[in-house]
Order: structure tokens, then C-alpha cells, then sequence
């Protein structure tokens, strides 16, 4: 069972472009200061892989998110949750290549309406080419669709051992992410990563406005560090800065767009992982 379940994760991290899966996360971002006075995001997540005969991997990927935002000191606080599922199936063929399908219903939105009105239908596609040991490729497409209208994106990634210490992984424009292993003990390195969510809004009988969504769109850069308090548990800080960050809300997907913010700022992140490694 141990050894089905490695190969079922490294089979998983391989698609995601990574030297290792963290089969269960929780992570708390926040965003003081500046405009908006508050801007906080609370995730938890779990992979539960299925390992069929032919090698292949069916992979339920439930996430639990949590957000809370205040433009301005007078202005009330919003509350928006997601929960998120990725139903992705592997197939490898041959030793060069293989291929991550994926399915990705969610329900986003103001708790009073998340699952009423908050469903959106995503779904990706990504191959994955293996040049030789230590270096991979990938290419492949994501979609969904945001409550703003559709959403693409072509998506390019590579995973690169660049030796025992130091490991280059990315799938562009999603994340990407430098690793420097100190020790078994420590790591530190960089990320970058972009976020575009949209969130169902929810509209009191009483009020003389209404509004669809409001939408996220930000992107992060940022140093960590890791510290492996067990082999398997890491405890993770991360600091950084928000580039390009815009949040705006809209009536319909048609009208133009009200934007809410367009601050950069900073930001912290501390996660807990149960983290499998396979380098």
C-alpha cells in the first residue's frame, strides 16, 4: 500500500510540476494596510488519489477557502468563500510523456448565495514531456467560467533539477517556484504566482443596486522559508509584494466593470503542510 500510494503521488506531482505534493495544506494570506484596509485569504486543501492497474491516477483534490476584504476604514467588511474541486485523471505513455485532465466545478460567493447562485465549470488539460532526467516540459490550457465571462489560459511549465540542492518549477502564468535546499532540515527560495477568482455577490431585498460579482485579480512575489519540523511536516513563511493587484465588482457580464482597488501592497503567508518529497 505504501509503495502504491508514492507512486500515486509522484505520478500527481510530476503533472503539477513539483518535487514533492503536500497532501494535506492549510495557509493564512494577509494583506495589511494600504488599500484595501483589509485583504485576508484562509485555504485549506487535501489530495486523495485513486491508483488504477494500468498505472494510471484519478485524483480528488477538494479545497476550502475563505476571504475577508475592507476597501476603506468606513466601508463594511466582505465575506467570500469558495469551495473548490479538481477531479484530474494521469496517464503517462511511454517514458516521455504523459497527460493530466481535468474537471473543476466550484462554488464561489457571499455565504448568503455561495451555493445557490456561486457555481462555475472549469477545466484543464496539460502534457507533460519528458526531455531527460531532471528536466520535464509542459504545456496545455486551463478554463473557467468566472461569473465576468470566459476565462483561458494557455498554460507552459517546466520542472528542472538544476542539481541536489537547487530546483526550478513552474506552470506559467499560475506559479512559479525557485527551491534551495539548505539541509533536510531547511529550505528557502521564491515564488511568484497570479490569482483570478470571481465571486457571486449577494443583493439584500432592500438594496437599490445589484450586483453580479466581484472579481480578484492579483499577483504575488515573494522569498519563504521552510522548515521541516518532521520529514513529513513543514512549516512554511512566506513575505512579499503584490503587483498589479486590481479588485472590481460588476452589475452584469456585459456592463463595464467598477473597480473597487488598484493598490499594490504587501504581503505574509504562513502554511502548514504534510508534504511528500520524492527527490
Amino acid at each position: 500500500m505504501r509503495k502504491i500510494l508514492f507512486l500515486a503521488f509522484l505520478s500527481i506531482s510530476i503533472a503539477k510540476a513539483q518535487p514533492y505534493l503536500d497532501a494535506a495544506q492549510i495557509s493564512y494570506h494577509n494583506s495589511p494596510g494600504g488599500e484595501p484596509k483589509e485583504f485576508q485569504h484562509l485555504r485549506a486543501q487535501v489530495n486523495v488519489p485513486i491508483v488504477f492497474k494500468d498505472s494510471s491516477i484519478f485524483l480528488f483534490n477538494p479545497i476550502w477557502e475563505e476571504r475577508w476584504m475592507k476597501i476603506y476604514e468606513t466601508s463594511d467588511r466582505q465575506h467570500y468563500r469558495g469551495l473548490i474541486s479538481w477531479f484530474t485523471y494521469t496517464k503517462r505513455f511511454g517514458k516521455k510523456w504523459e497527460t493530466m485532465a481535468a474537471f473543476i466545478p466550484r462554488f464561489n460567493g457571499e455565504p448568503e448565495v455561495q451555493f445557490k447562485e456561486g457555481f462555475q465549470a472549469g477545466a484543464a488539460l496539460l502534457f507533460t514531456y519528458k526531455k531527460r532526467p531532471g528536466l520535464s516540459f509542459k504545456f496545455g490550457g486551463y478554463y473557467n467560467s468566472e461569473f465576468f465571462g470566459p476565462f483561458f489560459w494557455p498554460l507552459f511549465g517546466l520542472d528542472w533539477k538544476i542539481n541536489n540542492k537547487q530546483r526550478l518549477f513552474a506552470i506559467l502564468p499560475a506559479y512559479a517556484t525557485y527551491e534551495y535546499r539548505i539541509n533536510k532540515i531547511l529550505s528557502w527560495g521564491a515564488n511568484f504566482r497570479t490569482f483570478t477568482n470571481s465571486y457571486k455577490v449577494y443583493n439584500p431585498p432592500q438594496s437599490s443596486i445589484k450586483l453580479d460579482y466581484t472579481r480578484f485579480n492579483d499577483n504575488q512575489l515573494g522569498a519563504y522559508m521552510d522548515l521541516y519540523l518532521t520529514p513529513k511536516i513543514v512549516a512554511s513563511a512566506e513575505g512579499g509584494y503584490s503587483i498589479m493587484r486590481k479588485i472590481e465588482t460588476g452589475q452584469t457580464k456585459d456592463s463595464e466593470p467598477l473597480i473597487l482597488s488598484k493598490h499594490d501592497g504587501a504581503y505574509f503567508r504562513l502554511a502548514v503542510q504534510y508534504r511528500l518529497r520524492f527527490d
